[in-house]
């Protein structure tokens, strides 16, 4: 498939056409150890089989239109047999319904061996993909693990005992010092969150904490890291070491600032973000990365 736009007046060129990639197939197969004529026996692994197809065609916004079973008999050829809800629909019993009546209706000349799932997707309505991700556990597959419902409610709780800035989290800021990069927000309900990084192929991500108030500490450095410089005291163990300066400077219009950012790799495997203020002559903990 390709899409662009028309060519424009004389002199200009439109959009190139660009190639668009169809969608798989959204299917599920699974070969039994034995074959097998018992409905109530199929019934359940054709459920085991539904939630992830039910899951592919949520992703891509669509709800179950048609459902194709198809079924593989021994040495007898496949049987294929068409499902199709009132609507479209995410609403895994009621598609399992369907899958029961249509199964007891039919007579077997031989075991199945291999079962195969086709699934038409459809437009799926907001409604539809907010109670699929509510879904409960479906015949032993596990649904999403977080209960936003419960949790709302929860903070709620907190809220009414300890107002509402008990319950804040941190917003993205404008501001040229790493503390004044976020700042704290009231938040009224939780949502799941959205996570576009695929990182599943690629290295672990290093995450670096920052302090919400930079931390003094009671001294630095006698002379280099190596003189056994215990930043943390003897828990975190001494530094072994220290990597900078990166220099951060301004504030001219308003105070004068110049610190020297480090980072700091300690004996125990801690790895510790701090800055030496050269003007107020002392060192800081900025926060850590892990």
């Amino acid at each position: 498939v390709a899409r662009g736009a028309p060519a424009g007046p004389a002199g200009e060129l439109g959009a190139p056409f660009n190639p668009s990639k169809p969608e798989a197939p959204v299917m599920q197969r699974c070969i039994l150890d034995d074959a097998e004529n018992d409905t109530t026996r199929l019934l359940f692994i054709i459920k085991q089989q539904l939630h992830p197809l039910l899951a592919v065609l949520a992703a891509r916004a669509q709800a179950l239109a048609g459902l194709w079973l198809l079924l593989l008999l021994d040495k007898q050829g496949w049987l294929k047999e068409q499902i199709r809800p009132a609507v479209p629909t995410l609403d895994a019993a009621q598609i399992v319904d369907l899958v029961r009546l249509r199964l007891e209706s039919l007579t077997f000349a031989a075991g199945v061996v291999e079962i195969e799932l086709n699934a038409e997707g459809a437009a799926a309505t907001a409604e539809q993909l907010h109670m699929f991700v509510d879904q409960p556990v479906l015949s032993g597959v596990e649904g999403p693990a977080r209960d936003l419902d419960a949790a709302n409610r929860a903070l709620a709780r907190l809220r009414a005992e300890f107002g509402d800035q008990a319950v804040v989290h941190a917003k993205l800021a404008n501001g040229h010092l790493p503390e004044a990069r976020f700042a704290w927000e009231p938040l009224s309900c939780i949502k799941l969150p959205k996570n576009d990084l695929n990182v599943s192929n690629g290295p672990a991500a290093l995450v670096r904490r920052i302090a919400a108030k930079p931390i003094q500490l009671s001294g630095g450095p006698y002379h280099t890291h190596e003189d056994g410089w215990l930043l943390l005291g003897p828990k975190y163990g001494t530094v072994d070491k220290l990597t900078g300066p990166y220099i951060l400077s301004g504030g001219w219009w308003n105070r004068e600032i110049h610190r020297e950012y480090y980072f700091a790799e300690t004996r125990r495997g801690d790895l510790l973000w701090l800055y030496y203020d050269r003007v107020r002559r002392r060192w800081f903990l900025q926060g850590s990365v892990e």
